[in-house]
């Protein structure tokens, strides 16, 4: 007699992230396709929704002549109205991601986030606290030995870009870890199951959308795939949010008062040190926090 036994599904424990694509039987290879190409629609949907009406009122109101162009301007991420309007449409992919992944993907949209099928909102909060424990004395030192203090200064775009660290940047970096970390790992994770895949792919995408010399590109670079590491071995995006808006607010607050160049491209040795020190040092602390929920399930 000869006995079979059932396939075994995957299962989900904390280093199957990658994987959550699969966690439901709707499953279907083209899926993860669909749920790129619907992303990809409503974000640029949204980007023309956010950008249309400045059009407007410069065209509506009196005296708001060159709006658009400011936007496009010189002046950066030191302008406050810029630095919101860039940040928030960036933080737009935050919803396209979530609303392709429910609509297109078969699958509950919590499952973008972890293994639990939600975002874990405690782990989340003591990931951005770490972020800032180590991120913010690292800053001061550089802004100490780079000889920045003298630059130290409050002006009239000092309180409106402090709103922007406090409401806007935390929108941004998590938008930026749902698409990379979230979006693309999972796309990756459905078709290749070594994490490996799903780490490095998404990587140059990721760093070729920042506009810095090598040393900022390396940076980055080094980031990404940390926060690749973190999102496979805690099963979740809450260590690589935590760490990203930790390290965006931090570096928007500062400049908020002069000590950092907010639109600066060209990065120094000691700076790379510093930012990358940080990044594992992080990752080091929090590689495990993610392992009470090891043999959690998503909910699809």
């Amino acid at each position: 007699m000869t006995i079979t036994t059932a396939p075994v599904p995957d299962t989900v424990h904390e280093r199957d992230f990658h994987r959550l694509a699969r966690s439901t039987p709707r499953h279907r290879w083209w899926r993860p396709l669909a749920v790129v190409a619907l992303a990809g629609v409503l974000f640029l949907a949204g980007t023309m929704l956010a950008i249309v009406p400045m059009a407007v009122v410069e065209v509506a109101v009196p005296g708001q002549d060159g709006l658009v162009d400011r936007l496009f301007g010189p002046a950066g991420m030191s302008d406050p109205l810029v630095a919101t309007v860039m940040l928030t449409t960036i933080a737009l992919m935050l919803p396209a991601a979530l609303l392709a992944v429910r609509l297109a993907g078969g699958r509950g949209a919590g499952t973008l986030s972890s293994v639990t099928g939600r975002l874990r909102r405690v782990l989340l909060v003591r990931c951005v606290g770490l972020g800032l424990l180590l991120v913010v004395p690292a800053l001061l030192a550089f802004v100490t030995l780079d000889g920045t203090w003298q630059d130290l200064a409050v002006s009239g775009t000092t309180a409106p870009l402090l709103a922007v660290a406090l409401l806007v940047v935390p929108l941004q970096a998590a938008a930026e870890e749902y698409a990379f970390r979230g979006l693309l790992m999972q796309t990756i994770g459905a078709w290749l199951r070594h994490p490996a895949f799903a780490i490095v792919l998404p990587v140059p995408l990721f760093t070729l959308g920042h506009e810095y010399d090598l040393l900022g590109l390396l940076d980055v670079t080094v980031f990404a795939l940390t926060a690749g590491w973190l999102a496979w071995r805690t099963g979740g995006l809450e260590a690589p949010i935590g760490i990203h808006v930790a390290n965006n607010a931090a570096l928007v607050a500062f400049g908020a008062v002069g000590l950092v160049d907010l639109d600066a491209t060209e990065g120094t040795w000691f700076g790379l040190a510093c930012s990358v020190g940080v990044t594992l040092g992080y990752a080091w602390l929090v590689r495990g926090w993610g392992d009470a929920d090891a043999t959690s399930r998503p909910r699809p």
